[in-house]
């Protein structure tokens, strides 16, 4: 009813109203569009939905080439362990200097040195924790899913379309909000 009324009263003032009636009315319906993009860089594997499909909040639109994000993903998880690893061995290594400085078999730089070590350590664990941490979210970032109720509206997005997320965000599926 609103609408008839804005339309019959453009009708009234010429054609440039109703160019920027329709215009308005064009935006309103983008404004239900949102376009959905990955977050981290790389190559479309898959597009999982067509034009149409009526997709739920998890439902997966598409996926990056998973390859380097699971490589990613094992680096980071050795490195931890090699870390972990590190850190405990320096740790013994505290207490055995702090042991031989108590019976005063070895002097007070000694035990300064395995404090230094142990510090060093327990900092590499610390990044190394860190940095598979962030393998893992960019793994899961990797699977582009529905946020919303939607009906897909457009697809740009395809198989083998390179992804670069550094400041422009290219669309993959359009989905219009229900």
């Amino acid at each position: 009813m609103y609408l008839k009324k804005i339309v019959s009263k453009s009708l009234s003032l010429g054609p440039f109203p109703i160019l920027l009636v329709l215009v308005l009315l064009a935006e309103q319906v983008k404004a239900g569009e949102h376009n959905l993009t990955f977050a981290v860089s790389g190559v479309v594997s898959s597009v999982k939905v067509k034009i149409g499909d009526e997709v739920k909040v998890g439902t997966i639109l598409a996926v990056l080439d998973l390859t380097p994000f699971n490589a990613a993903k094992r680096s980071a998880e050795a490195a931890t362990d090699l870390a972990k690893f590190i850190f405990t061995l320096s740790k013994v290594r505290l207490e055995h200097a702090q042991k031989l400085f108590d019976a005063l078999s070895t002097s007070g730089e000694e035990l300064e040195k395995a404090k230094i070590e142990y510090a060093k350590a327990l900092s590499g664990y610390k990044i190394a924790k860190s940095h598979a941490e962030i393998a893992i979210w960019q793994l899961r970032q990797a699977t582009l899913k529905a946020p919303f109720i939607g009906i897909v509206s457009a697809i740009p997005g395809y198989p083998g379309m390179v992804i670069n997320n550094n400041g422009i965000s290219q669309p993959v599926v359009v989905v219009n909000k229900k």
